[in-house]
C-alpha cells in the first residue's frame, strides 16, 4: 500500500486548532462499498458545524480537500487520495421534523434512516430512499433516484458550506439537477437538507417499501462487494441492456467481474483492485461503444490517484 510521506507535516498544521479527529494515511478501503482503494493523507472528521467552519478558514488555499459520504457510488483508486478527505460524523447524523410534511437531515445521515423516519411519522413519497445506499450529503449532490423519484422531487433546500468557509443555503431553483447530476461544485460540502413528503396511509407506505426492496433484492447484487450502478442510462434505454447485448456478461479484470444478476453493476469477488475495477468499467464502455457507437457514461464517482488504465 503506498503512505504518503509528508502526512505527519499536514497534520501538524491543525494540531491544536480543530478539535474534530485527524488520522494520517488512514486506509479509505475500510469504509469503501468496493473495498479497494489506497489511503487518505490526512483524514478529518469535524467534531460539529464550527468546527469544520473553522477548518475551512485555516487550510491552505493550495491544499486538496476531498468530500467523502458513504463510500458507496465510489471507487477510490489504489495510491490513495492526496490532501485532506472530510468524512462528517455523528454532528451531521441527525433527522427532525420540522412541519408535518417536512423533514430536516444532517448530511451524514443514510438515505435509508430518511425513510424509516418517513415511514414513522406517515410521510409518503420518500419510500424510494430506502433502496439508496450512501448519506444523503452525497444524494444531495448526485440527485440519486430510483424507481420513478429522485433527490429533485423533494428537495426545498440545502446547506453547504464553501471552500473559504461559509455557510449558504440553496433552493432547487439554485441548483442545476440532471439525471444524476448537479452542477454543484466538488468544494461545496452539504451539511444538511429539508425535504418534503406528503401524509400518507402507514400500510401503504410499508407495502411501496417492500415492493422497492423486494424488486431491489431480485435484481441487484446487494450482498456483493460493489459499488452500485457502474453507468448511468443512455437517454431511452438502460446501461445494463446496452452492455448485456454488446457481449459483455463475462468480461472481468483480475478479480473484479460483471454481475450475473445486474450486468451494470461490477462485483469484486474478493482480491480485486481499484485499476481492476476501473479497467473492467473501461473494457466495458470500449465494446458497449463499439457495437452500439453509444458511449456510456460512469455513474460510480472515481477518485485519488492510481496506476493508469490503459486498455
Amino acid at each position: 500500500m503506498n503512505y504518503f510521506s509528508d502526512a505527519d507535516k499536514l497534520k501538524a498544521k491543525f494540531n491544536g486548532r480543530v478539535v474534530g479527529h485527524l488520522h494520517t494515511n488512514y486506509p479509505i478501503k475500510k469504509i469503501s462499498w468496493f473495498r479497494v482503494g489506497g489511503c487518505a493523507e490526512l483524514l478529518f472528521k469535524p467534531k460539529d458545524l464550527n468546527d469544520l467552519k473553522k477548518f475551512m478558514r485555516i487550510k491552505p488555499r493550495n491544499l486538496p480537500v476531498t468530500i467523502l459520504g458513504g463510500a458507496s457510488n465510489t471507487l477510490i483508486r489504489d495510491y490513495g487520495i492526496p490532501g485532506v478527505v472530510i468524512v462528517l460524523d455523528r454532528a451531521f447524523n441527525y433527522i427532525k421534523q420540522t412541519a408535518v410534511d417536512t423533514i430536516e437531515c444532517g448530511a451524514a445521515v443514510p438515505s435509508k434512516k430518511i425513510s424509516n423516519f418517513a415511514l414513522k411519522n406517515n410521510l409518503g413519497g420518500l419510500s424510494f430512499l430506502n433502496t439508496i445506499p450512501g448519506t444523503f450529503g452525497g444524494a444531495v449532490k448526485m440527485n440519486s433516484g430510483a424507481y420513478g423519484a429522485e433527490v429533485a422531487d423533494i428537495l426545498i433546500s440545502a446547506r453547504f458550506i464553501n471552500n473559504k468557509g461559509n455557510e449558504l443555503e440553496c433552493s432547487p431553483a439554485d441548483i442545476c439537477y440532471g439525471y444524476r447530476s448537479s452542477n454543484i461544485s466538488d468544494d461545496m460540502i452539504c451539511i444538511s437538507a429539508i425535504i418534503k413528503g406528503s401524509i400518507a396511509n402507514k400500510d401503504e407506505i410499508i407495502k411501496e417499501i417492500n415492493r422497492y426492496k423486494k424488486h431491489r433484492d431480485a435484481a441487484q447484487p446487494i450482498k456483493e462487494r460493489t459499488g452500485g450502478s457502474t453507468f448511468k442510462n443512455p437517454v431511452d434505454i438502460k446501461a445494463w441492456e446496452l452492455i448485456r447485448d454488446s457481449g459483455c456478461s463475462g468480461l472481468s479484470s483480475g478479480d473484479a467481474i460483471i454481475s450475473g444478476l445486474h450486468t451494470n453493476f461490477i462485483i469484486n469477488k474478493g482480491n480485486a483492485t481499484a485499476h481492476d475495477i476501473e479497467l473492467l468499467g473501461e473494457k466495458i464502455k470500449k465494446r458497449v461503444k463499439e457495437k452500439t457507437g453509444i458511449d456510456l457514461e460512469w455513474e460510480i464517482r472515481r477518485i485519488g490517484n492510481g496506476p493508469k488504465v490503459e486498455l
